[in-house]
C-alpha cells in the first residue's frame, strides 16, 4: 500500500516494539484507520491474502528493523502483485470517497456539422490525470515515487475516480479502455520512461563487485563495449531526481534512503557503483553540475543545505544534490568539450545493510584548478535595494587570504551565470572559489554552450581544512569570461570535496 502517514500522532495504530506480540496474536481488523480497513477489503476483492503496510510491517521505534526493511523497500514494490494508493493525507477519509458520478462520465457531443446523429465528440482536457492524481498529497510525498516506479501495477483511488496504471495501460472510470491519445500529455507520458530500466532484458551480468572497484574505469583502458554508455538510463535517472526533489519528507536524512530502490535498478542496468545519488563512470566529473535555479524549494521556500554536525544528522557531500532540500535542475548527461579534472578516488562510508542507503561520511579527491574569488551580489530593485535575484559578480584574487591584494575591479570583476545552491542573504558578498569542470558544456538552463562551467566552492571550517572544499554552486561563463579566468594561470592541485 502507498499511503501518506500525515501526523505521527493521527497514525495511532503502528507496529512497535510494545505492540509487536499483539499484532502476532492477531487484531480486529476494526481497530485500524479506515485507509487500512479499506485496504483490507481491497486485497479480499482481489482475493490476495497478503498486505503489506509500512506503518504496520517495520518496527517504528527499531532503527534497525527499519534499516532493514527500508534497504529492500524498492524489492517489496516491485515485486508486490498490486499497489493500493490512497491519494488522500487523511488517514480517516479512506480510500472510497463520496463524488458526483456526472463530473466523472465523459460526456459524447453530437457534431452540429454532421447530419449523422451518432456522429459525436468527447469534449475533454489533457491535464485531468495530472490535476486527479499526480497533483494529490501522495505525490508530493518523496517515499511515494520509487513505489509507484517500481510496482508493476497500481490502483489509485483519487478523490473524483480510480485510476489504473501499469507497465502496459493507463485508465481510469471514465476511460477504462485506456487514456485517449489526446488526452496523454508530455508530463503523463514522462511517467513511464524508467519502464525500460525495469525490464530484466536491460540488466547487465554483474562480473565484479560494484564497491571493491572505485573508479577502476580511470585505472584501465576500457573496452569498446564498455565505452558504449547507457546514456538513456542517466537521462531516466536525472529526470527521475527532479521530480523527487520537488517532494517533500518528514524526516531529510531519508533523502538518499527513499530512492534507493529506484538506485538499486540502475546499478542493475548499467553495473556501476553508486556514489550518494552520482554514478561511478567516465561522466562522473560532468554529473556533478546539478543546480538550483532559483535558490527554491517546491513549496517556494529558500532552498537549504542542512548543517550535518556528527553522524547522526549527515546525510551527504555538498557535491551530491542529495545534500540540499531545493528544486534542482540536472541536465545530465549533456554535451560537453573538454573534461578539466581528474577524479582521483572517492569515498563513501555507509551506515546502511545495502550499498544504496543512508551514509556517515563522503569524500572526493580530485585534481584541477582553484581559482579565488569575491562573489557579491549585483541586483537591485527599482529603489536600489539590493536583491538577490540571481545576479552576481566575481571578481578575481591572486590571494584570497589577503583582502587588499584584489585586481582591479576594471579588469577582474565580471557578471558569469552563477547558480548558488542556497541564498547568499544576508551576506553581500563572500570568499569563494572556482573550479573549472569543463568546456562547451550545454546543460544549462537555456541549453547553449557556455565555454566554461565548474562548481563554486569554498573553504570548509574544519580545523584539518587545509585543501578540503565544500560545494556552493555552479557557474557558467562564456568565452570572453572563460579568458578572463584561464589569465590567472592558477596551478594544478589536489583538492577534496566533502
Amino acid at each position: 500500500m502507498s499511503h501518506c502517514w500525515g501526523t505521527r500522532e493521527t497514525m495511532v495504530t503502528k507496529l512497535l516494539r510494545a505492540t509487536e506480540q499483539t499484532f502476532k496474536d492477531g487484531f480486529a481488523v476494526s481497530s485500524l484507520p479506515l485507509k487500512f480497513r479499506d485496504a483490507v477489503a481491497i486485497a479480499r476483492w482481489m482475493n490476495v491474502q497478503y498486505l503489506w503496510v509500512d506503518a504496520l510491517c517495520i518496527i517504528q521505534d527499531d532503527i534497525e528493523d527499519w534499516r532493514r526493511q527500508s534497504s529492500v523497500m524498492g524489492d517489496i514494490y516491485a515485486g508486490s502483485y498490486c499497489n493500493i494508493a490512497a491519494t488522500s493525507a487523511d488517514p480517516e477519509k479512506g480510500c472510497f470517497t463520496e463524488r458526483l458520478v456526472s463530473i466523472v462520465e465523459p460526456h459524447a457531443i453530437s457534431d452540429p456539422r454532421s447530419r449523422d446523429a451518432s456522429d459525436s465528440h468527447v469534449i475533454g482536457y489533457d491535464d485531468f490525470w495530472c490535476n486527479s492524481l499526480l497533483d494529490t498529497t501522495l505525490h508530493t510525498r518523496a517515499w511515494a515515487l520509487q513505489e509507484r516506479l517500481l510496482s508493476p501495477r497500481t490502483i489509485y483511488f483519487g478523490q473524483e475516480q480510480m485510476f489504473w496504471e501499469c507497465r502496459c495501460e493507463m485508465a481510469c472510470e471514465a476511460y477504462p479502455k485506456g487514456i485517449p491519445a489526446p488526452f496523454r500529455n508530455q508530463r503523463m507520458r514522462s511517467w513511464r520512461h524508467s519502464d525500460k530500466m525495469l525490464d530484466p532484458a536491460n540488466r547487465i551480468a554483474q562480473t565484479v563487485s560494484l564497491w571493491s572497484s572505485p573508479l577502476a574505469w580511470l585505472r584501465s583502458k576500457p573496452s569498446a563495449a564498455e565505452t558504449q554508455q547507457p546514456h538513456w538510463a542517466y537521462n531516466i535517472w536525472s529526470r527521475t531526481i527532479e521530480r523527487y526533489m520537488e517532494c517533500d519528507l518528514t524526516f531529510g536524512n531519508d533523502k538518499l534512503v527513499a530512492i534507493s530502490g529506484i538506485a538499486q535498478k540502475v546499478a542493475q542496468t548499467t553495473g556501476e557503483r553508486y556514489l550518494c545519488g552520482h554514478w561511478d563512470n567516465p561522466l562522473l566529473a560532468q554529473s556533478l553540475l546539478w543546480y538550483v535555479p532559483s535558490r527554491r524549494q517546491a513549496n517556494s521556500k529558500p532552498s537549504v543545505r542542512p548543517s550535518a554536525k556528527g553522524t547522526s544528522s549527515y546525510r551527504a557531500p555538498s557535491w551530491s544534490w542529495a545534500s540540499v532540500d531545493a528544486q534542482m535542475t540536472w541536465n545530465w548527461p549533456a554535451d560537453y568539450g573538454e573534461s578539466l579534472i581528474k577524479i582521483i578516488d572517492t569515498v563513501v562510508e555507509e551506515t546502511g545493510v545495502r550499498h544504496f542507503g543512508a551514509i556517515s561520511a563522503a569524500s572526493m579527491k580530485l585534481e584541477g584548478h582553484v581559482c579565488p574569488i569575491e562573489i557579491t551580489i549585483v541586483g537591485q530593485d527599482i529603489k536600489g535595494t539590493i536583491l538577490e535575484n540571481g545576479r552576481y559578480a566575481f571578481r578575481l584574487r591572486k590571494d584570497i587570504s589577503n583582502s587588499t591584494n584584489v585586481i582591479a575591479s576594471g579588469k577582474g570583476a565580471f557578471t558569469p551565470k552563477v547558480y548558488l545552491d542556497t541564498p547568499m542573504l544576508p551576506q553581500l558578498a563572500m570568499d569563494a572559489y572556482l573550479l573549472p569542470i569543463c568546456t562547451d558544456w550545454r546543460g544549462g538552463s537555456d541549453y547553449s554552450a557556455a565555454s566554461l562551467a565548474g562548481l563554486i566552492l569554498k573553504k570548509t571550517d574544519r580545523i584539518d581544512s587545509a585543501g578540503v572544499y565544500e560545494r556552493i554552486g555552479v557557474f557558467a561563463l562564456d568565452k570572453l569570461q572563460a579568458q578572463t579566468l584561464h589569465a590567472q594561470q592558477t596551478k594544478t592541485e589536489v583538492i577534496t570535496l566533502i
